[in-house]
């Protein structure tokens, strides 16, 4: 019983620290909900008595600084452009978005957004975050409504990452119509990718759970709907996360 204890407590003090780091990665995302009153902001804090500088960085260039220290958490918001499109001309393409903060010494960091009726918060897992293998978690989708969908992003941290995506249902329809068993990506340091398919399509439900994700170099990926819906009723609601690579998903 105390192995077990040890285990669970040695288990939980790995990721919360996980968490805590110098640099940290936003991979962006496609909001197809049709809400109104959108919300997005960078949320900093740290355990750091002595302030810390953090710089917020968008298409590699500063988009913004703040100040934290112990009890002094702050917040930056950010344009929606930076990390949220509706375009779908946005997706399937290598795109100038996603946010990448870095401060001087270790902190914490969550992206919280929201729309009329629903709402997420995306932690940064910072270095731990980053790698070359992964496999992709969205939520499975039990409701064919438009506006339903599964997403997967993927932002690179330097130049030149070949990225490969395979091992998921060649029958997934995605949002630009064209048939695909695999992706072959390049992307340069600070670009990212948008993959996206909605809930028409029976075979999108399942189809993408579980896509393999290989890249030359580091980078950091998140997966998930940004309005899924895990119930035959209809019932809806955003649900991503930024998904840690193989090498730390342990046996």
């Amino acid at each position: 019983m105390k192995k077990l204890l040890l285990f669970i407590f040695a288990f939980i003090s790995f990721f919360s620290y996980a968490q805590l780091d110098r640099e940290h990665w936003f991979a962006p995302m496609i909001d197809r909900s049709g809400q109104t009153n959108p919300y997005q902001s960078i949320y900093l804090s740290t355990n750091e008595t002595t302030p810390v500088k953090v710089d917020i960085y968008s298409n590699n260039a500063i988009i913004g600084t703040r100040t934290i220290s112990k009890g002094n958490p702050q917040k930056f918001p950010i344009l929606r452009s930076y990390i949220i499109t509706t375009s779908t001309l946005q997706l399937f393409k290598p795109v100038a978005m996603g946010i990448y903060v870095k401060g001087e010494k270790p902190f914490f960091t969550s992206l919280r957004f929201s729309v009329n009726q629903h709402a997420e918060i995306v932690t940064s897992k910072g270095t731990a975050g980053i790698g070359t293998e992964f496999y992709t978690t969205p939520a499975p989708i039990e409701s064919s409504l438009g506006n339903v969908n599964f997403m997967t992003s993927i932002m690179a941290t330097e130049d030149n990452t070949q990225i490969t995506i395979n091992n998921f249902n060649p029958g997934v329809q995605f949002s630009d119509g064209i048939a695909r068993t695999s992706f072959n990506i390049t992307l340069q340091k600070g670009q990212s990718y948008i993959i996206n398919g909605t809930s028409n399509f029976s075979q999108n439900w399942l189809g993408f759970i579980g896509a393999k994700i290989t890249a030359t170099k580091d980078i950091a990926v998140n997966t998930g709907n940004y309005l899924g819906s895990i119930s035959s009723e209809g019932f809806q609601d955003a649900g991503m996360v930024q998904i840690v690579p193989t090498a730390l998903l342990g046996d």
